[in-house]
């Protein structure tokens, strides 16, 4: 029906309303006013040398150089470890530790000290492992540290003592958690909130569950094999769209966007929470392991504070009447939900009886760039309120704020393409299309900030089942990093999954090593301009880290506030990287930020910028109300061509009513909108669709949202790109690296995006940029191919390079 309209719209544009000069408003009208944000779609590649940059070995050789260390133990035949998860770990040495194996059995401690004294140092007894094993740590004896390679050398004097049969460095080791579902490199959310550091510690137990109270469920297979017994707690038949009341089904009927559509609101939540990780399709979810039980609540017309309570108590394992017992009480709940509202006093009461359980409740603060005190359930005791941030760490344009709001989480901000991957910087998770196909779509909002905070909370219950609600949120306000607060009110900062983690299972580790970390190995810019690059130290110990550009176009890129950060254990701070194209012609380019740290530790980031930009298209913006019948209708001066010559501003004179707002572009010029792949728009985004009354000669500002492609990832599915090959032919739109062992398949993307299972990384001389398929098994071969190494990539994650 919607196309029909807008159709008509496009028939008489002519004698629509100026959209840069209007008549004057008549008075029985009333105004509607802002400025819609397309997603810029990216721009053609430019065309490269290709020979020339294959044969530039620095671009191996960068990807290349955290695995000399992996390479270089082997040929010495420094053992490895399989841990209980499957991976293989490279393993680190614990400074100034050395496992001592005695002749004689069950030797005191003082006699055991004695034998292997050094001068130089100081040494104490750190345990015993077995009757012959024992732990001895030795401390410099003036005031330095130990390093790595001075406590190989004390194991092999150690070694050749008398009464030693051997002795060896104490080893620490870590499981490289890095799900291989081609989606995951699209969710740039993840390393945001250092969650592949947490997934070294824990990756979710099965015993926590986790409720989200939504829109229910759809069928989905990233989501089926997690998927516990729910209930509809919708009371009205009429917004259930079920045809009756509450029953033990919550599946979602959708029909909740203005264009006859469905959000599956709740089902790309769950999927954040918990889609299936690792098994190779589809996206990852924060938790890996764990139920989760949808509890429907909202319905066509949203959803009512007697059905959330209800569904509160219902998720906890408290019976509701009439319903079945839940036989999987949630110790997480979720609610991406809420309205302008104050505190609701039987809300608090189940929420006080619910926390009382210790159960941990999560909500979003709301979408509409106002005091999140207004809005409840954020507003309400005994929860923990979750705001959004975008790429750079920052409170999204959308997102509520002020003292309600007790932590951040990403939440996307999709006009944005801040990493340069040709997608929205939205967040990538499970839903299905019109016609009930499992697709994968980017939302942003504070929705789907509050189930990364959700699935946090369940990992650190994983750790540590005892945690009460109280002492969830302190620790990940504790934890949370400080440089994403702001003066309107952001809480404590942006969530640190695996500071939080850490904290929770019993502290942070002080004597862990200082370890270098960012928060993405890729940034975009489009022309001049600042970013902020978070960077993070993942060990104990303090960090000094500089930064410096490199590669030819190195005079570009900048530091304004300086290149040098000082880092504490654990702690991180946000690096200003500024780009300026003055001089520069049109086109594509990308500069080299290489990170240094003091203990040798060392990151590049690909910086991409853009000199110039071709044309856009123009939008076509509607305003919709529903009849007397509960039809939608649309009027022709309710209709309007929004240029982009205009920085897509508009303005409207419209009858007074209620209405709802949408827009779009149509990509192909074929009269047809709202088409997959089209980019499509809503008041206010796509997973919180909102009424706008007006009155007459009242005037509302800021109507202003985001266009997105429609449904443009339907599948993540493997990549080409590390396929072997013989020929440009088999590798699809891109190229076949010939030079590399058994060919290699790869494109250009200096301009355009990676395909999924694939990451963009640039050449040293930051000339130009390829993509590389990501892996798991970061130090080995992982699941890259026979001849290739899974290479870190700074993040957590790892890309296939010649071994």
């Amino acid at each position: 029906m919607i196309r029909r309209f807008a159709l008509l719209g496009l028939l008489g544009l002519t004698a629509c309303p100026s959209i840069e000069d209007p008549d004057p408003l008549p008075s029985n009208k009333g105004t509607v006013r802002g400025t819609l944000k397309p997603f810029r779609l990216p721009s053609a590649a430019t065309e490269t040398s290709r020979p020339a940059l294959l044969r530039d070995a620095g671009l191996r050789q960068r990807l290349s150089r955290s695995i000399t260390q992996a390479i270089a133990a082997k040929q010495q035949g420094v053992k490895r470890a399989e841990l209980a998860t499957g991976d293989t770990a490279e393993a680190e040495a614990v400074p100034g530790d050395v496992v001592v194996r005695f002749e004689e059995s069950r030797l005191p401690e003082a006699a055991a000290l004695a034998r292997v004294s050094l001068p130089g140092y100081r040494a104490v007894h750190k345990g015993y492992i077995t009757e012959h094993l024992h732990l001895i740590g030795y401390e410099p004896r003036e005031l330095r540290a130990m390093t790595t390679g001075e406590t190989v050398d004390l194991a092999r004097l150690v070694g050749k003592m008398s009464g030693v049969s051997y002795a060896e460095k104490n080893l620490r080791f870590h499981a490289f958690k890095t799900p291989n579902d081609p989606g995951y490199s699209r969710q740039w959310h993840y390393p945001m909130m250092n969650l592949p550091a947490a997934w070294d510690i824990t990756t979710g137990s099965s015993s926590v569950v986790t409720a989200v109270l939504d829109t229910g469920i759809v069928r989905h297979p990233d989501l089926n094999g997690r998927v516990l017994a729910g209930v509809d707690m919708i009371s009205d038949a009429r917004s259930a769209g079920d045809g009756n009341g509450r029953d033990t089904d919550p599946a979602d009927m959708g029909g909740d966007e203005p264009n006859g559509g469905s959000s599956y609101h709740g089902s790309h939540v769950a999927g954040t929470i918990g889609a299936v990780s690792n098994e190779g399709q589809g996206v990852s979810g924060v938790t890996w392991s764990g139920g989760i039980v949808p509890v429907r609540v909202l319905g066509r017309d949203g959803g009512s504070f007697a059905d959330i309570a209800a569904g509160i108590q219902w998720a906890a394992g408290i019976d509701v009447a009439g319903l079945p017992h839940n036989n999987n009480p949630a110790q997480v709940i979720n609610m991406s939900l809420g309205g302008k509202s104050s505190p609701s006093q039987a809300l608090q009461e189940v929420i006080d009886t619910v926390t009382a359980r210790g159960v941990v409740i999560v909500v979003a603060a709301g979408n509409s760039n106002m005091e999140a005190s207004q809005f409840s359930p954020c507003n309400q005791q005994n929860v923990i309120c979750v705001g959004a941030t975008r790429f750079n760490g920052k409170r999204a344009s959308y997102s509520n704020y002020d003292t309600a709001v007790d932590v951040m989480a990403t939440g996307g901000e999709t006009a944005e393409d801040l990493n340069g991957d040709g997608k929205p910087d939205g967040v990538l998770s499970t839903i299905v299309d019109k016609t009930n196909q499992p697709i994968w779509a980017y939302y942003q909002g504070t929705s789907m900030a509050a189930p990364h905070v959700a699935g946090i909370a369940a990992l650190m219950k994983a750790v540590n089942p005892t945690l009460t609600s109280s002492q969830v949120q302190q620790i990940l306000e504790d934890t949370a990093d400080t440089s994403s607060q702001c003066s309107e009110g952001c809480g404590a900062g942006l969530v640190n999954a695996q500071a939080a983690v850490l904290r929770a299972k019993g502290g942070l580790d002080p004597s862990a090593p200082p370890k270098l970390g960012v928060g993405s190995t890729q940034m975009s810019f489009s022309g001049s301009g600042t970013q902020q690059l978070t960077v993070r130290n993942l060990g104990g110990g303090n960090l000094r880290v500089t930064a410096r550009a490199s590669g030819t176009n190195a005079s570009a890129l900048s530091f304004p506030k300086g290149g040098t950060l000082s880092l504490t254990p654990y702690g991180s701070q946000s690096l200003d990287v500024a780009i300026n194209t003055s001089g520069l012609a049109t086109g594509n380019y990308a500069a080299q930020l290489s990170l240094t740290a003091d203990n040798g530790n060392s990151a590049d980031v690909l910086v991409k910028f853009q000199v110039g930009s071709t044309a856009d298209k123009d939008a076509i913006i509607a305003f919709l109300y529903l009849d007397a019948l509960g039809e939608w209708q649309v009027e022709e001066d309710a209709i309007a061509l929004v240029p982009s010559s205009g920085g897509y501003a508009y303005k409207l004179s419209l009858e007074p009513n209620t209405y709802y707002a949408l827009a779009t572009i149509d990509e192909d010029g074929d009269d047809e909108l709202f088409e997959d792949g089209e980019r499509v728009g809503f008041w206010r985004d796509a997973t919180s669709i909102e009424p706008i009354p007006l009155d007459a000669s009242q005037t509302v500002s800021n109507v202003s949202f985001t266009l997105i492609p429609y449904q443009s990832d339907e599948t993540p599915s493997t990549s080409i790109v590390g396929q072997p090959c013989t020929s440009d032919s088999q590798c699809g739109e891109g190229f076949c690296a010939t030079n590399f062992p058994g060919g290699y398949c790869t494109q250009d993307c200096l301009a355009t995006s990676c395909p999924d299972g694939s990451q963009c990384y640039s050449s040293t001389d930051g000339t130009a940029a390829f993509c590389f398929a990501t892996c798991t098994g970061v130090g080995t071969q992982g699941s890259c191919r026979t001849n290739y190494v899974c290479a870190e990539d700074d993040v957590g994650g790892g890309a296939c390079v010649p071994e």
